[in-house]
C-alpha cells in the first residue's frame, strides 16, 4: 500500500549575487545548498530557449531516455536509450504523443553533442570543473529519479521552471540506496519521492527535505553526495556542470571526512561491485592502490595523499574480506581500471 508522507520541509536559502569566495567557503565547502537568483543574467547561454536551440542545433543527433514514466525509471533501475535528432525530440514533446511524454533528453555533453554552442557556453566561475557542462531538456511533468552524484553540481535554469527536492548526505540509509553494484555513476534511491511507500521505506519519514523552485536565470548548488529529485514544472531547458573546490586535494580531503564519508564509501564500493564480475578484476586487485589513485584522479582531478589511498584500499579489502591483495607478477604497464560500468545510466 503506497501513501505520501508529510516531509520535514526547509526552503533552500537564496542569494541575489554570486561572490566566488563566499560561495565556496560558506556553501560549497560546508555542503549547503543555495539558490542564486538571476545568476545567469548576462551570460550568452541564457538565450538558449527551445526555439533558439531548434534553429541552431535542430539537426544534431542526441541520445534520449525512454519509458521514463515507468515505476522502474522512477527508482533509477531501468530505461531504454535511443538516438534521434533534437528537432524530432522536440516535435514529439510538443505534440504530447506517447513517445514525447515518456522521453527525456538528459546529460548531453555540450562540447560533443552541440559544438555550435561551445562559444556561448561560458558558465559562472565557482570552483574546479570536474565534468561538463551538460544540457537537459524536459517536458512538463517529467519526474527525474532521486539520486546523488560524487561531485557538487551547479544546476542552471535556462527556460521554464523546475521543482527540486534535496536530502542531506547524512541520510544515506534513510534514503534506501539501490543495492551495491547498480549501474551508472550515480547512486539511486529506491524511493519515489512523490509517492512514498512508508510501509516499505519507513525511515524516509525521518528525513528533512530541502526544497526550491527554480525559474529561468536561477542557479542551484547541489552539494556533493546530496540526494536530489527534480521535477519539470513546464517544458524546460537547463544546464549543469560537476565541480569541486579549488586547490590541490581540498575536495578529496573533505569527502574523506564526516559527514560525507559514508556516502563516498558507498559510491566507491558500488564501483567495486560493478567491476567484480569481470575476469579482469583479479588483476585490478593486484594493483589496487594504483587503480584507486587513477580513479580519484580521473573523477576529481586531484592527486590523493597516500594516507587517503591507503584508507580506501583497506576499505575495499575489508568489504571483500581480503587479508591481503593478490600478488602482482607483472603483465602490463597499466592495470585494468576501476571504472564506472553503465555510464550512460549516469
Amino acid at each position: 500500500m503506497s501513501r505520501s508522507t508529510k516531509e520535514n520541509i526547509v526552503n533552500v536559502p537564496r542569494l541575489n549575487t554570486l561572490d566566488k569566495l563566499e560561495f565556496e567557503e560558506s556553501y560549497l565547502r560546508k555542503g549547503k545548498p543555495v539558490v542564486i537568483t538571476g545568476g545567469l543574467d548576462g551570460l550568452a547561454c541564457s538565450k538558449w530557449s527551445i526555439d533558439y536551440l531548434l534553429e541552431r542545433v535542430g539537426l544534431n543527433n542526441v541520445t534520449v531516455r525512454g519509458r521514463t514514466t515507468s515505476d522502474e525509471y522512477k527508482v533509477g533501475k531501468q530505461y531504454i536509450i535511443r538516438e534521434t535528432t533534437f528537432r524530432e525530440y522536440i516535435s514529439d514533446m510538443r505534440a504530447k504523443n506517447v513517445r514525447g511524454l515518456t522521453s527525456y533528453m538528459a546529460v548531453q555533453n555540450i562540447s560533443k553533442t552541440f559544438p555550435q554552442l561551445q562559444n556561448d557556453c561560458k558558465i559562472p566561475d565557482i570552483g574546479k570543473l570536474h565534468n561538463g557542462p551538460f544540457l537537459w531538456v524536459a517536458h512538463k511533468g517529467h519526474y527525474e529519479y532521486c539520486h546523488y552524484d560524487p561531485d557538487a553540481s551547479l544546476l542552471m535554469m535556462i527556460e521554464g521552471s523546475k521543482r527540486v527536492k534535496l536530502f542531506s548526505c547524512i541520510d544515506l540509509e534513510k534514503m534506501y540506496p539501490n543495492p551495491l553494484g547498480s549501474r551508472g555513476k550515480t547512486i539511486q534511491s529506491q524511493v519515489d519521492c512523490d509517492n512514498v511507500d512508508l510501509q516499505k521505506f519507513p525511515k524516509f519519514s525521518e528525513v528533512t527535505c530541502y526544497s526550491c523552485t527554480l525559474q529561468a536565470g536561477d542557479l542551484l548548488l547541489i552539494p556533493a553526495f546530496w540526494w536530489h529529485q527534480v521535477t519539470s514544472l513546464s517544458d524546460s531547458v537547463s544546464m549543469n556542470a560537476f565541480f569541486g573546490e579549488s586547490g590541490k586535494d581540498r575536495y578529496i580531503t573533505r569527502i574523506m571526512e564526516e559527514p560525507v564519508w559514508p556516502s563516498f564509501k558507498y559510491w566507491l564500493l558500488n564501483i567495486v561491485e560493478q567491476n567484480r564480475p569481470f575476469a579482469s578484476f583479479e588483476r585490478t586487485l593486484q594493483r589496487l592502490p594504483l587503480c584507486v589513485e587513477n580513479l580519484l584522479l580521473k573523477q576529481f582531478h586531484e592527486v590523493a595523499p597516500q594516507s587517503y589511498v591507503d584508507k580506501l584500499v583497506e576499505t575495499i579489502k575489508e568489504y571483500l574480506n581480503l587479508v591481503a591483495l593478490p600478488e602482482f607478477n607483472g603483465g602490463g604497464k597499466n592495470p585494468p581500471p576501476l571504472k564506472v560500468r553503465g555510464l550512460r545510466w549516469r
